[in-house]
């Protein structure tokens, strides 16, 4: 247990160095070390190049080869730029974050709320995810990011401690039911990230994505069918390097009244068509179809 601790603590320390180097640094400078990791993890290490060549080339078959090669370095790119953006983000100052991570939508989601109604906000791992803290400052509401605790200590205090400097609340995925369940009678906003790959096989919906039967967790939607909450897309556009907008969709007001599956079937069809729009912002390096499909279960078709 005590390798373990100072194994975490020096993990942490490293973690904290490079934080406080990045604070010192102009965002072009930013930009430039982001271009050198982008060197190294696509030329020198080869980092999951076959995984994100075999996902592109699986997910896109009617694209010739040179076309898959130039996604996969676009990928790379957009990745380095994102580990960059998250290590700079944890330092930025929040009007200057605010500048570079808008919303443009809020009447949508507010519109719910001022009629006392809770929002389920659903996206997936496309592109800057970790600037989207700096909402808290943006919108009029309380948004509560429903997240998995880092197994370090040292690492998950920090990250709490910075998520609270933007009016953000952290919940504990394993928390979520019991916590609804106590503030049932709130208006509240809960962020999800939705997309990654479900453990449990048989009790999860399959749908035809990006061309590959795609296993999709169902948990989220039981919840926003259980208490009812209204349930929106996010929707992150790039405006040009190192900016985004964020919008979102309506995907129902009252999921209750939906068939079981709708609500996965709708995200998957909204994050489909932003990965198809722009490939390079979606997450290719993840396993994302490591599990191949069980006999006998139905596939959902996301092109009607």
């Amino acid at each position: 247990m005590r390798q373990k601790a100072v194994i975490n603590y020096l993990v942490f320390c490293v973690s904290w160095f490079f934080i406080q180097l990045f604070r010192f640094m102009p965002v072009v400078l930013v930009q430039a070390v982001s271009r050198f990791f982008y060197f190294l993890a696509f030329y020198v290490i080869r980092y999951r190049r076959e995984v994100v060549y075999n996902n592109l080339r699986n997910s896109f078959p009617d694209k010739p080869d040179p076309d898959i090669e130039e996604l996969s370095r676009k990928f790379f790119r957009y990745f380095c730029d994102l580990l960059t953006e998250t290590i700079k983000g944890y330092t930025m100052p929040v009007p200057a974050l605010m500048k570079r991570f808008r919303a443009i939508n809020p009447e949508l989601t507010d519109a719910l709320f001022e009629k006392g109604r809770s929002v389920m906000f659903i996206g997936g791992h496309y592109g800057n995810q970790e600037w989207g803290k700096v909402l808290g400052k943006q919108m009029m509401h309380p948004l509560i990011i429903v997240y998995s605790p880092f197994t370090n200590p040292y690492v998950e205090q920090y990250h709490r401690k910075t998520r609270g400097m933007y009016n953000m609340d952290l919940l504990s995925v394993k928390k979520t039911l019991r916590y609804m369940i106590e503030h049932r009678d709130k208006a509240l906003g809960y962020i999800f990230g939705v997309d990654q790959r479900p453990f449990d096989l048989q009790n999860c919906l399959w749908v035809r994505f990006l061309n590959q039967d795609t296993p999709c967790h169902q948990g989220y939607e039981a919840l926003a069918r259980k208490f009812n909450i209204s349930v929106v897309y996010i929707d992150i556009r790039i405006v040009k390097r190192g900016y985004y907008t964020f919008r979102t969709v309506l995907i129902s007001e009252n999921p209750a009244d939906l068939p079981e599956g709708a609500v996965v079937i709708a995200f998957m069809k909204h994050l489909q068509e932003s990965i198809r729009a722009r490939p390079d912002y979606w997450l290719w390096s993840h396993k994302r179809w490591k599990f191949r499909k069980p006999e006998g279960v139905v596939v959902h078709s996301l092109e009607h």
